[in-house]
């Protein structure tokens, strides 16, 4: 067996590409965060002609355990199949919290890549592969950071994977038509029984994303619902990444419910913005006649 290694930096996982294939291009464009700036960005450079752009969904399930998806950026992901097929019942996946990144993958926001799966720290994650990935001749990756982009091909993705000992599960994410049944088991829960559980995604070892502080000796109500720290009020829906994840982890369902309660969800949110832009105005016009 080959020993795993790991990769402290862009320029080490470029190299280690570059022994599997000679042609690999390192790609400079600015920072990008999603596949439509990554696409854009990319949109006039000759060194991605006909290369597929790759979109990477990090999950986690209730028992802290983690799942990289690894997918066409066209490739459509449904979280409620993939839960059943992964035997988690009605305890669906969602998206992990950015602790993951930082802490198990070692890498900033906009930054997750397969090449990270050599930090020792990520050995425990289950990697799920498009089947799909398959077809094309090259696909476009990150190495470790968001300003630059590598192409490879799918044979170069499986002999990086199998350098670093992370062995990827190819998934048919188009079968979706699956019901769990005595007869018919989860078909992907072996990789869920080999998954590790990450102690450091407990909630109580995850940063509160709204910290809020009690204040001793002014009543039993003053101040509740506040962020002591900024004086300012706390509203229901103030918390732009907690959307963004919740979005990103309902986007490919369809059922009434869910639709529902995105869109109040949504409305939260835009309420949120109403009163931030009333009270900034009135702070403004009490300024101005002072």
């Amino acid at each position: 067996t080959t020993a795993a290694m790991s990769v402290v930096s862009s320029e080490e996982v470029v190299a280690q590409l570059r022994g599997i294939e000679r042609d690999v291009e390192v790609l400079q464009h600015e920072n990008v965060l999603t596949v439509d700036a990554w696409e854009k960005a990319l949109a006039n450079n000759e060194g991605a002609s006909g290369a597929a752009f790759a979109k990477n969904l990090l999950l986690k399930d209730k028992n802290n355990k983690l799942y990289y998806v690894l997918a066409l950026s066209s490739t459509e992901v449904d979280l409620k199949i993939i839960s059943s097929r992964l035997g988690l019942g009605k305890k669906l996946i969602r998206m992990a919290p950015p602790e993951a990144l930082t802490k198990v993958f070692q890498v900033p926001e906009g930054c997750l890549t397969p090449f990270a799966l050599s930090r020792p720290s990520a050995n425990k994650v289950a990697l799920l592969l498009d089947e799909r990935l398959k077809t094309e001749k090259k696909i476009l990756f990150h190495p470790l950071r968001n300003d630059q982009s590598v192409s490879v091909s799918p044979e170069g993705l499986e002999a990086y994977l199998s350098t670093i000992g992370h062995a990827g599960h190819y998934v048919d994410f188009y079968f979706k038509d699956f019901k769990v049944s005595k007869d018919n088991p989860p078909d992907l829960k072996s990789i869920a029984d080999q998954a590790g559980a990450y102690d450091v995604l407990k909630e109580e070892n995850l940063a509160p994303s709204t910290p809020e502080k009690k204040e001793k000796g002014k009543g039993k109500d003053k101040g509740k619902g506040k962020d002591k720290s900024k004086g300012k009020p706390k509203l229901v829906g103030d918390d732009v990444h907690e959307l963004l994840r919740e979005i990103l982890a309902i986007q490919d369902r369809e059922d009434e419910k869910t639709i529902r309660d995105l869109e109040s969800r949504l409305n939260g949110f835009k309420n949120v913005a109403y009163t931030r832009g009333y009270v900034a105005a009135k702070e403004e016009i009490k300024r101005k006649i002072a």
